[in-house]
């Protein structure tokens, strides 16, 4: 009986609670809005702030968007079928994120298969969007109260393809460009500790020499 009091007693006062890392993350983003290529400057997001845990993992997306308006004109004497296009290439460079390309990537936009009459003209306006993503090994590099940069700049292009004859094209085309980054982290919650009753250490005390009280008896007796 007194055996079974004593270990309950003693798993009570161990029971505390259980305790782990809470895996969170946070995103920072930095955008161009549409504006008319060709187009450079640097997008820029904050480094990780240490006070919100230990950071764990790096990940990024670029993503690049056109959208313009591809005009063709028939200059020949029959009708002509064809498509027209426009390929803008972003150019990145960055001393943390991994862009080793040049361009990095392109954004290709096509009026489809298109056919004008004689004399004939004709706007076409198209949006068209490419990512680029990656994941960079964790380091001290991307914690403190700095920067995170990306330079870039675009070169446009355009075209047509599949026309034969004479034909006249010409593009108006805006460029934008979005950068997201994302820290992925742990927290280490609070210990929350289960305290001993107020009384408890007195009855530890009491149970171990009422035992000890009771083996003398024990041998008394004997």
């Amino acid at each position: 009986m007194f055996k079974g009091l004593k270990i309950a007693l003693a798993a009570a006062g161990c029971a505390f609670a259980a305790t782990g890392a809470n895996a969170a993350t946070v995103t920072y983003t930095d955008l161009v809005a549409l504006s008319d290529v060709e187009i450079g400057g640097t997008l820029s997001v904050p480094q990780f702030n240490a006070a919100l845990g230990t950071l764990t993992g790096v990940t990024w997306t670029i993503t690049g968007t056109i959208a313009t308006i591809l005009g063709v004109e028939n200059d020949s004497g029959t009708t002509l079928s064809g498509s027209a296009f426009t390929e803008v290439e972003f150019d990145l460079t960055s001393t943390l994120l991994s862009l080793d390309a040049s361009p990095d990537f392109s954004v290709f936009a096509s009026t489809g298969l298109v056919s004008l009459g004689v004399g004939s003209s004709a706007l076409f306006p198209v949006v068209a969007s490419a990512t680029l993503t990656g994941a960079e090994a964790v380091s001290a590099a991307f914690i403190g109260g700095s920067l995170v940069d990306v330079l870039y700049i675009t070169m446009t292009s355009f075209g047509g393809s599949g026309f034969g004859g004479d034909i006249t094209i010409s593009q108006a085309t805006d460029a934008a460009l979005k950068l997201e980054l994302t820290y992925e982290y742990s927290t280490e919650p609070p210990v929350s500790e289960v305290p001993l009753p107020a009384a408890a250490p007195l009855m530890l005390a009491g149970m171990g020499l009422f035992g000890f009280v009771a083996k003398r008896r024990r041998k008394h007796a004997a």
